[in-house]
């Protein structure tokens, strides 16, 4: 979950640093980002390697994250000029809305459920593959 959750935030912080714009609102967006970080982190409890992580917690973490970048990202692109950076953040926007979704709901099966193990584990695969996406969208930000 560590590894997971730090390259998840390395990405974030390449794709800001490669943002073309930067907005005053921007550096709020970037407050709630390291926020986001110190909870998750906090919430992963490395301290601790007996118990299992708050899951819920970093579920929603990563909600907040999703949802401040997907606010971020269509307001770039719908300020933008038809061409390649537009039709960057049309992928981008395209790729935070479904992944939110799956967040939203699986944060809301998380508070139901009550098998921490097993919510532990789909908490992993479905963070590493969000994060894996992230990664290689973030790639593309460079080219």
């Amino acid at each position: 979950m560590v590894v997971i959750s730090i390259g998840f935030y390395v990405c974030d912080y390449l794709y800001i640093v490669f943002t073309k714009r930067y907005y005053w609102w921007s550096f709020l967006c970037d407050v709630v980002f390291l926020f986001a970080l110190y909870a998750t982190v906090i919430a992963i409890d490395v301290d601790n390697p007996r118990s299992l992580p708050h899951n819920k917690v970093i579920l929603l973490c990563y909600f907040i994250f999703l949802m401040v970048y997907l606010v971020w990202d269509a307001y770039e692109f719908l300020s933008l000029p038809q061409g390649k950076e537009r039709d960057f953040y049309r992928s981008v926007v395209s790729w935070e809305l479904p992944w939110l979704f799956v967040i939203g709901i699986f944060e809301i099966i998380a508070l139901l459920w009550n098998d921490h193990f097993m919510i532990s584990i789909l908490t992993i695969i479905i963070l590493s593959i969000v994060t894996i996406w992230f990664d290689s969208s973030s790639a593309e930000c460079g080219n």
